[in-house]
């Protein structure tokens, strides 16, 4: 079955985002060709006064947000920075890494947020893969030496040139203070504005494959302008609303979802560089946030806190779910304390974020069973092995078309023959159906992957980090239910023959080759493992084996 948000039956492949007309809506005409720096400009142009960032104690309009882009633009052009140059961007959400990001994608550059989570061999490969020139960053961030291992990691990392440093820090050795970039726009900063295409790459997102290996989703400026309208045409938001972003910036709920649903409409993005329980609850009272997008673990937290009665959230009128489901007693939690019924959605980083969502109309059941359905603009259909489009309630691989679906993965043309069919539909590897009234239930996921509070988790990855220590046999990873994080690891470990290890032994060990997410929160030794008749770990036992574990608890 082929679903999309204008009918049931067999649609194109790529149709057009459509424009309902509700309030706020119109500000970009229907198949207008936009670039991200032509948002800014307009919106700086039209309305320079109101306010686009705040962080902290920091409050920027978007005269400001653009005049300070403009500048960066400039400086980096000065610095020999050239269309479809890699920028890489090493930063908490903080109002620099949008200065940068859109300075970028203002002289045709592309942007390359590298994830706070990161191991120090990640950055290296993420450095080296997207061929970054120059890469902006600040002292001590996310508690890691990179400033002053940088000798030794330039000779692992050739092509990066120029590294721009963040409040303070050592110069020289091709290390600049941010404050030098910043420069008077000229003719060039014009010339290279205009050369800027909606086809051109503007964003690197990187996410963890099957393997290991990260990979990065190339996102246009069509990409992302098509989902903004899209997105805001199917969730509700409107002009005056403001938006509250506490996810990273590296992740695509910050980099698009957040992000282009200010800048489309001209709206207050509020920036917080921590995940801070409390804090999110003191911002939404005092920045009065009508809009609010996180993962159930983050609402679980923030909303069973002691103290979230002292708060007023009553000016939240859009709070979005995604990255799992929402279990029925969160459901209760957000719209006793928030006054509003969530909405759940799906997506990818490679559908340049959600693209289904449930809405208040829908009723508490469909954001119980459901994902909702497609935005305008996106296409939807289950299909089987052989690329068959399947009918309602049938299960098999979601594949999503549509302008927000990435141009392909950078420097992986055989993943991109995987990963997309001959009519341009895009295999996303999970597993669900779509009911008769069009509605996306997911069932499961053909990859082997588990979700820790947003977070993706391949396990091979994990087995093969820890078959490096040297007391460890055979090892399988599995996700287990948790009321917090909705999943995380759990490592069935057979250790060697004679040989003592600890949990705490197998942790320390994997703390310099995994991102911290990623290390599994439980680790069981066992003398043996369910196998096939083949020597492979039969996983569905160990999920079975959970699965009673916790209906007895």
């Amino acid at each position: 079955m082929v679903y999309s948000s204008i009918r049931t039956v067999p649609a194109p492949v790529h149709p057009r985002p459509g424009d309902r007309g509700r309030p706020g809506r119109e500000v970009w005409a229907r198949g207008t060709a936009m670039v991200l720096g032509d948002l800014l400009t307009k919106h700086a142009k039209e309305n320079p006064a109101a306010e686009a960032i705040v962080f902290r104690e920091v409050r920027l309009n978007y005269g400001t947000f653009n005049r300070e882009t403009d500048r960066i633009a400039a400086g980096l052009l000065k610095m020999g920075v050239a269309k479809g140059d890699r920028i890489g961007i090493y930063l908490s959400s903080r109002p620099e890494f949008l200065f940068i990001y859109l300075a970028a994608a203002k002289i045709g550059a592309i942007a390359v947020p590298v994830s706070w989570r990161f191991t120090p061999p990640e950055i290296r490969f993420v450095i080296n893969d997207a061929g970054i020139s120059l890469l902006c960053t600040m002292p001590g961030f996310s508690g890691m030496d990179f400033i002053g291992n940088l000798d030794q990691i330039r000779q692992e990392v050739p092509c990066l040139k120029h590294v721009v440093l963040l409040d303070g820090g050592p110069a020289g050795n091709d290390m600049v203070p941010y404050v030098h970039l910043l420069r008077e726009p000229d003719h060039s900063l014009r010339k290279a504005a205009a050369a800027v295409t909606p086809d051109d790459t503007v964003l690197l997102l990187y996410t963890s494959g099957t393997t290991g290996v990260p990979k990065a989703a190339m996102l246009t400026h069509g990409n992302l302008v098509a989902y903004a309208r899209g997105m805001l045409s199917s969730s509700g938001a409107e002009q005056g609303d403001s938006l509250l972003l506490n996810v990273p910036m590296n992740h695509v709920g910050g980099a698009v979802m957040a992000l282009m649903c200010c800048l489309f409409l001209g709206n207050k993005l509020v920036l917080m560089d921590a995940f801070v329980p409390e804090e999110t609850l003191k911002v939404i009272e005092r920045e009065k946030i009508a809009i609010i997008g996180q993962v159930p673990a983050q609402y679980a937290i923030e909303l069973l806190n002691p103290n979230v009665g002292k708060y007023n959230l009553g000016s939240v009128k859009i709070a979005l779910v995604s990255g799992q489901s929402c279990p029925a007693d969160l459901i209760a939690k957000i719209r006793d304390r928030m006054g509003v019924l969530p909405r759940n959605a799906y997506g990818l980083t490679e559908s340049s974020g959600a693209i289904t969502f449930t809405r208040p109309e829908d009723g508490e059941d469909r954001v119980r069973n459901s994902v909702g359905r497609p935005m305008e603009g996106t296409t939807i259909a289950v299909m089987d092995e052989k690329n068959n489009i399947l009918p309602p309630n049938s299960i098999g691989e979601i594949a999503v078309a549509g302008d927000t679906v990435m141009k392909g993965y950078w420097n992986r043309p055989d993943e991109n023959k995987k990963a997309f069919d001959e009519r341009g539909y895009f295999r996303t590897g999970d597993m669900g159906m779509i009911d008769e009234a069009g509605f996306l239930v997911l069932s499961g996921r053909k990859k082997e992957m588990y979700i820790r509070g947003g977070e993706n988790v391949y396990p091979p990855e994990v087995e093969e980090a820890i078959a490096r220590h040297p007391n460890v046999m055979m090892s399988a990873v599995v996700g287990r239910p948790d009321p917090v994080m909705g999943e995380v690891g759990r490592a069935y470990i057979i250790p060697k023959p004679g040989a003592a290890i600890t949990p705490d032994e197998i942790k320390a060990f994997l703390s310099d080759k995994l991102a911290r997410y990623k290390i599994p929160e439980d680790i069981i030794f066992r003398n043996n493992l369910p196998l096939t008749p083949v020597g492979k770990v039969k996983k569905l036992d160990l999920y079975e084996e959970i699965s009673r574990e916790f209906r007895m608890k």
